[in-house]
């Protein structure tokens, strides 16, 4: 196959689940030998990710963007494209979006738009074109993703397409032992550790996590709980731990890089989003790892946890549902390892890291082939 160079944009400062698939594709790319240029926001993680990152085929360029109509902006963003001669470039955020759709149109280069979250779009003029007329492609990060998108901008379904986040298997091995992280947090080798690994933001669900902590106590007392994130609202699920007095079962651990030993060390594993969820990371790493799920019933994870077949689902901002669904696990670890078991041989054949860029090289080279929008 041809190599490819793609130029991936990202106008978001923050870092979470999107921004770390747009590194494990670019990372994934590289690997199989094409060329990278990445634009994003100076000082941003990102940023410092890409600076991290040494590789001969790799380069980024900070661009601030503040809006999506700056002409500075847009004459910047051309400079760095007209230097860098992409095949192909690949938007995904909303801001960045737009620069991104006005140069390539002007340029005359293959736009594919990325669509990662579950926020509304307004069905105007502007949106449609953004969506169904300047990008060649649409891809999403979820089924109900794509359905959100043909519902409010008239993109013909062959242009849209659902590739969920897939999970490094060489990272993320259920041979890694979580036995330092339960050294870590002083837990004996039977006692129950139920964690939520994401980004803490307020539709993440951490709040209805802390409050499902009582009903599991009041069950299983030596039970224990982490918090495993940074993010927006993480002053405030430390503060509503502390107000609520379970410093000593809650441990609020923050950002960490070792998250395929915690999901070892965790037995089960807790997702407790209520909106704009895509496709979660941490479920297919959580299945990885072999580690059970308990999650919230969202359009987009149904599918990655079958519908309930290798996942207990929940109703969202329910606490008492959600430790209903954790102690369904305690109380049955037979069901626990069948599920997980189910789910990994799932996760392996669909969700892998592999598949997912293969779809999407797919898709680079249709784009490609086919010169006409």
């Amino acid at each position: 196959m041809k190599t490819l160079h793609i130029l991936h944009s990202e106008a978001a400062k923050g870092w979470g689940g999107q921004e770390i698939r747009i590194l494990q594709e670019c990372q994934s790319l590289l690997e199989r030998g094409n060329l990278v240029t990445i634009v994003c926001q100076p000082d941003s993680p990102l940023h410092e990710k890409c600076k991290q990152f040494n590789h001969p085929n790799l380069n980024y360029f900070p661009l601030i963007m503040k809006r999506p109509f700056s002409l500075l902006t847009l004459f910047s963003l051309i400079k760095i494209i007209r230097k860098s001669r992409p095949d192909i470039l690949q938007s995904h955020s909303s801001i960045d979006s737009w620069l991104i759709a006005m140069a390539g149109t002007l340029l005359s280069i293959p736009i594919i738009r990325s669509r990662h979250v579950m926020i509304p779009i307004r069905n105007h003029i502007f949106n449609r074109w953004l969506y169904a007329k300047a990008p060649r492609r649409v891809l999403a990060s979820g089924r109900s993703i794509v359905d959100t998108v043909s519902k409010n901008t008239g993109i013909s379904s062959d242009k849209i397409i659902s590739i969920p986040a897939g999970v490094d298997l060489r990272k993320f091995d259920f041979h890694i032992s979580g036995e330092k992280i339960r050294n870590e947090l002083g837990l004996n080798p039977h006692q129950p550790l139920i964690g939520i690994v994401s980004v803490i933001r307020s539709w993440k669900g951490h709040e209805h996590f802390v409050d499902s902590v009582p009903f599991v106590l009041d069950k299983f007392p030596d039970a224990r709980f982490a918090i495993v994130g940074s993010g927006p609202a993480y002053e405030s699920i430390r503060e509503r731990v502390r107000n609520k007095g379970l410093e000593k079962f809650i441990f609020v651990l923050g950002h960490r890089d070792d998250i395929p030993e915690i999901m070892a060390a965790l037995d089960i594993h807790c997702v407790a989003s209520f909106g704009m969820e895509g496709t979660t990371q941490v479920i297919p790493q959580a299945i990885a790892m072999k580690t059970p799920v308990v999650s919230t019933r969202m359009d987009s994870i149904l599918p990655i946890l079958g519908n309930g077949e290798w996942g207990i689902l929940v109703e969202p901002e329910n606490p008492q549902d959600l430790a209903n669904g954790i102690m369904k696990f305690l109380n049955d670890p037979e069901l626990a390892r069948s599920m997980a078991e189910t789910a990994y041989t799932f996760g392996k054949k669909e969700l892998s890291l592999d598949r997912m860029m293969d779809n999407i090289v797919t898709i680079y080279h249709d784009v490609l082939n086919n010169s006409h929008p």
